[in-house]
């Protein structure tokens, strides 16, 4: 495992590789280090020397004190995730560091949600910043992704509803589109068998002779009524 740390970014194959900037906080568990990402993602690294773990300790204070180049950018506790880990969301002078801040990331397609209040807090900041979700460096949110950069996105860039598609329309008549719940099959002289199009075991006979009648039982039933405007 080769371990490169430098000023600007810190590479432990197969762990990790990315610059100070998307770092958050740095703390051991006994003697694993775990890394806290900037988006709430947390690493644990194994089986580093104490060389390397001072070494990378020392970087990161050296990051901190030095600061950005230009205006430095402001990183606020929002909330804790859905595993109890510390979310921080980093904005400043420039609204595309929050883009810049967070990626897409398939690998976490499926994760859990991110707590309601905490995506409110993002919303309520980059209202702040000011802008649509371009402006900010945000795309929209991939389909049927959970990860956590989909969902910010889904808060920061709501998609727009799809514009109705205004078709061309035959000119239909209202008989046609009526539905026409009874089929109707003559079985004789003025005898017809209606029968129900949502059930076939409802069935009827309707004689339209003297007297007028249908084996429902019932005058001036639906079942005449439909062999009639047949």
């Amino acid at each position: 495992m080769t371990v490169k740390i430098t000023d600007k970014m810190l590479s432990i194959p197969p762990y990790i590789s990315t610059s100070w900037s998307h770092i958050a906080s740095l703390h051991m568990k006994g003697t694993i280090l775990v890394v806290t990402m900037v988006d709430g993602d947390t690493l644990q690294i194994p089986n580093l020397s104490n060389e390397t773990v001072h070494s990378i300790f020392q970087h990161h204070a050296s990051y901190l004190e030095k600061g950005q180049v230009g205006p430095p950018e402001s990183t606020g506790l929002i909330g804790n995730g859905v595993d109890g880990s510390p979310i921080r969301f980093a904005f400043g002078p420039s609204p595309d560091a929050i883009g810049g801040m967070i990626q897409h990331n398939p690998a976490q397609a499926n994760g859990p949600d991110i707590p309601h209040e905490v995506l409110e807090k993002i919303s309520a900041i980059t209202k702040i910043l000011g802008g649509p979700g371009e402006d900010l460096g945000i795309s929209a949110a991939v389909p049927n992704c959970n990860c956590f950069y989909c969902q910010v996105a889904r808060v920061v860039k709501p998609e727009a509803s799809p514009t109705p598609q205004v078709q061309e329309e035959d000119n239909v008549s209202d008989a046609e589109l009526e539905f026409q719940q009874w089929l109707i099959q003559k079985t004789g002289e003025q005898l017809y068998l209606v029968v129900n199009r949502l059930d076939e075991h409802e069935r009827y006979n309707v004689y339209l002779g003297e007297p007028v009648g249908c084996t429902c039982g019932k005058q001036g039933c639906e079942h005449i009524l439909a062999v009639l405007k047949s």
